[in-house]
């Protein structure tokens, strides 16, 4: 078995495919060529949306759905032929799967006792695994007697007690309210650390990857579209796909001319030029460039390194600390901006109809393709 350090996999699938046939009688493929690692004490997320493929990746990782061709490595092992219970991973379901007829405390240490851990242990080791998910002292509680967040908590307790090399999530915040969610989330995240083991976690919520994980795996159609720190996925989406699914987008397509200075100006239609720093892979030609409505402002704080567009206001929204707001260009692109400070304040008043001006950084529009 190979040494397994910080740096290297704890998981590795190689060329993993698997198709399920419809009532139709056609093939779908769930998985299609996945090539995934992840390191020893990695919080890796599977982003995307409903059939994407994320849910059956956690499976066959799991060992309850089999690859119909690839192989999954974990810990240097090759687990293709290995069942579920015989694999160093355990599960946190959605639904929690808790026994109702049993108590907190025997939900917990039910794996360790049909390995035949003795009494005294076994205690000891439930013990310690509900104090680390703030549980103790509710052994003899019944789950039905617990709240959503408690019962997840039981589930998690149940999942690290056996000390696994790998703990699989599938969406196990879903069920909670979004106060609960947040709370759950810094302390999955502090867990992962206390343990020092690899989470992979399974959720269609961008916001959730993008604030808890090391690295975010975004699906689509069975393809590893795009993976990275989010910082990476968040600013520098490699397709529409990903510049649509993580986050909210302006993407602007046009034809891309020469400017001075190492500037371009993006020829849109019936529109003023979107004046951007030009990419060094590009010369001109078609293009199509994000822009983030957080990248917007009223007032550019220089100048002559941020550019203009105009639009009439159609819209606009208080969410919370932000004015959020869309413009309508005169060539029919609508542009949403979410502004912050002064500059919501400064088209708070406005009226809807109006001409407004929004600014952007020029090195901020960011190329993405088709």
């Amino acid at each position: 078995m190979k040494a397994i350090t910080p740096e290297a996999p704890v998981v590795e699938i190689r060329r993993a495919i698997k198709q399920f046939r419809t009532p139709e009688g056609q093939r779908i493929a769930a998985l299609a060529g996945i090539d995934l690692s992840v390191g020893a004490r990695e919080f890796v997320t599977l982003l995307g949306p409903s059939g994407c493929g994320k849910t059956t990746l956690l499976r066959t990782i799991s060992g309850f759905e089999a690859l119909d061709e690839g192989s999954i490595h974990i810990q240097g092992r090759e687990m293709n032929r290995i069942p579920p219970h015989a694999r160093p991973v355990n599960t946190v379901f959605q639904s929690y799967a808790l026994f109702p007829h049993l108590s907190v405390g025997e939900n917990v240490g039910y794996g360790l006792s049909v390995r035949g851990v003795p009494k005294r242990e076994r205690q000891q080791r439930v013990g310690e695994a509900l104090e680390m998910v703030g549980m103790n002292g509710l052994q003899q509680r019944s789950p039905g007697q617990l709240s959503g967040g408690q019962q997840q908590r039981v589930a998690l307790a149940r999942a690290i007690i056996n000390r696994p090399a790998l703990l699989l999530l599938d969406e196990p915040l879903s069920a909670l309210d979004r106060h609960l969610r947040q709370t759950m989330q810094r302390e999955l995240k502090s867990l992962q650390n206390e343990l020092g083991i690899a989470f992979v976690f399974v959720t269609h919520d961008q916001e959730e990857a993008l604030t808890m994980s090391d690295r975010i795996v975004v699906l689509n159609g069975g393809h590893i579209q795009q993976q990275g720190k989010p910082t990476e996925i968040y600013d520098r989406p490699v397709n529409a796909f990903v510049a649509e699914f993580i986050g909210e987008s302006n993407r602007f397509r046009g034809t891309l001319e020469a400017g001075d200075g190492g500037l371009g100006r993006l020829r849109l239609a019936d529109d003023e030029p979107l004046v951007l720093r030009r990419p060094a892979q590009s010369a001109t030609g078609e293009l199509q460039v994000m822009l983030r409505p957080e990248q917007f402002c009223v007032h550019p704080p220089c100048a002559d390194r941020y550019a203009s567009l105009k639009g009439r206001l159609t819209a606009k929204a208080f969410v919370g600390r932000d004015l959020e707001i869309i413009l309508e260009t005169r060539g029919g692109q609508p542009i949403k901006a979410a502004l912050r400070g002064h500059d919501g304040q400064t088209l708070a008043g406005r009226e809807l109809g109006d001409e407004v001006a929004l600014w952007y950084a020029i090195d901020a529009p960011h190329v993405i393709a088709a």
